[in-house]
């Protein structure tokens, strides 16, 4: 069911309302949203001729089961964009807010779902919180890249550089998000040991594990290693 932007932040005003007072007035609403109340009457009309709502003339109003599932779902993606502007991004409590109310409205069903998956590894990954977005809350605090960063960067290389006998073990892969997958698929995850077999102008022969692989330059030029010393 597509809803106006003005709807659906009446029906999220609906039901945060109704958690704490006992009834919900246009009243309420319309102070919620700091908008008059002749603007939230035509919105109510509306919702409730889509079966959203149920609103007497100048009665209470109340969320039907369909509606308060819909309102439920903006409040909680709501919910997700502020703490990702907020916890994620380091934004203050205000911009957060605001930002999460100006793209909540147009984000994809597939950018949300990216987001809350991006959330939840951040919240359950075993090792806490991500080297990199510690160091992304340094460069933000700072300006600068934290002492670790740019020893890193110093380091790695790529594996187009390497020659034959160099061994390695893989920090970064870069490249689209399908690119990366298809190597991640094939064993190609930070952590992992290479060596480097055979190279040509155009391709390289490595290793991983047991496992030989052919790679163009191209995509050598995307995996980058530390060197490992013997």
């Amino acid at each position: 069911m597509k809803l106006t932007e003005t709807a659906e932040d009446i029906l999220e005003a609906i039901y945060i309302l109704d958690k704490v007072k006992k009834v919900v007035r246009v009243k309420d609403i319309a102070k919620q949203l700091n908008t008059k109340m002749a603007s939230v009457v035509v919105t109510l009309k509306s919702l409730a001729q889509k079966g959203l709502v149920e609103h007497e003339h100048y009665g209470y109003v109340e969320l039907t089961p369909e509606g308060k599932k819909i309102a439920k779902n903006i409040h909680e993606r709501h919910q997700l964009l502020f703490k990702f502007f907020n916890e994620t991004l380091g934004l203050s409590s205000e911009v957060a807010e605001r930002d999460a109310c100006r793209l909540e409205h147009y984000l994809s069903k597939e950018g949300l779902e990216r987001i809350v998956r991006f959330i939840e590894f951040v919240e359950s990954c075993p090792e806490g919180t991500p080297t990199w977005l510690t160091n992304f809350s340094y460069f933000l605090e700072y300006g600068t890249y934290p002492e670790s960063c740019l020893k890193k960067k110093i380091e790695l290389k790529p594996v187009s550089e390497l020659v034959p006998g160099d061994k390695g073990e893989i920090v970064k892969i870069g490249g689209k998000i399908p690119e990366k997958q298809e190597l991640f698929k094939k064993g190609f995850i930070p952590g992992t040991q290479i060596i480097i077999l055979k190279k040509t102008p155009k391709n390289m022969a490595i290793k991983i594990g047991n496992v030989e692989f052919n790679l163009d330059l191209r995509t050598a030029n995307r995996i980058y290693i530390s060197s490992l010393k013997d």
